[in-house]
């Protein structure tokens, strides 16, 4: 089985994928044109079972465009396309219509892999498994918080979730480290986009507390909700967030005196980061968890 990457996917999650897992690793030949549209050209014989592995951040948009043109590539030679592994699904936060005349995103992005033969996608802390299933998918999903904070040495004595909705990231990383967990009270204005925490009793004094998400954008939600931990008296605040999208938001996590944040290399993160921002290569993580998947 060949395992084909395209240009989303981190070069150090290729390498881990090549070195760690024994996985036949290839890259198609890409290139843009003068105009800003796309050319790719699969650089090798791709022949039998192909499992496509595309990060779609950052450049989402471009990143979908070259994913459709390599599945069109591989059906064009007459390969079979095992599985698609996404590290980073975007456009996944759209699943319904929250306000009039608003698109749905997952609908109108993933609805057209099935035309190319995808029945299977292995995603990292998706944000809406929903999103993917309900167009008739078949969704392996990763949560590495647990292999997060392992690799990194970290020792917690409670678990949180960002909101009600994300509780169930932080029973399972709480039940393997045997420690409480709870969620903290948020909300966002659907308009405005802001975020007002509400005061909660939370048991947190002299504690150290992670905070296990999905995505850090802003970074805006994490910060108001590691000052409110403080105020309560929490010892350190960590984050524990999948995919950290946007390095502006450094500085106000910075000021918002995190102890530590962990993320996975699931999408291209800049070498240079403060000491303070940790991040975890999971290609033993993924390989591990997907063996039985690709291989049936």
């Amino acid at each position: 089985m060949m395992f084909l990457y395209l240009s989303g996917t981190p070069q150090s999650l290729a390498e881990g994928f090549k070195e760690k897992c024994g996985w036949n690793i290839a890259r198609p030949i890409s290139k843009i044109f003068p105009d800003g549209e796309q050319y790719v050209r699969l650089s090798e014989n791709i022949v039998g079972d192909i499992v496509i592995i595309q990060s779609l951040y950052p450049e989402q948009d471009k990143k979908i465009i070259e994913l459709y043109l390599a599945l069109e590539a591989i059906n064009g030679v007459g390969a079979s396309i095992k599985c698609l592994i996404l590290p980073y699904a975007a456009y996944t936060r759209q699943d319904k219509r929250f306000l009039n005349g608003e698109p749905i995103s997952t609908r109108a992005i993933y609805q057209g892999l099935k035309l190319f033969g995808i029945n299977i996608i292995i995603t990292v802390d998706v944000h809406s498994i929903h999103s993917l299933t309900s167009l008739g998918f078949k969704v392996y999903n990763i949560l590495p918080h647990t292999y997060m904070l392992s690799i990194a040495g970290e020792k917690i004595d409670l678990v949180l979730a960002p909101d009600k909705g994300a509780l169930s990231r932080a029973i399972e990383v709480a039940k393997n480290f045997n420690v409480p967990y709870d969620y903290i009270d948020k909300f966002r204005d659907r308009v405005t986009g802001e975020i007002r925490i509400n005061q909660k009793e939370l048991n947190v004094a002299g504690a150290t507390v992670a905070i296990v998400d999905d995505i850090v954008s802003t970074g805006g939600t994490l910060a108001k909700a590691a000052q409110a931990l403080y105020n309560a008296g929490a010892k350190s605040v960590i984050a524990v967030v999948t995919h950290f999208l946007l390095p502006k938001s450094i500085e106000l996590l910075s000021s918002s005196k995190i102890s530590k944040l962990i993320t996975a290399n699931t999408i291209s993160i800049p070498t240079t980061l403060p000491t303070w921002i940790h991040v975890v290569d999971i290609s033993s993580l993924i390989c591990n968890e997907i063996s039985k998947w690709v291989s049936n």
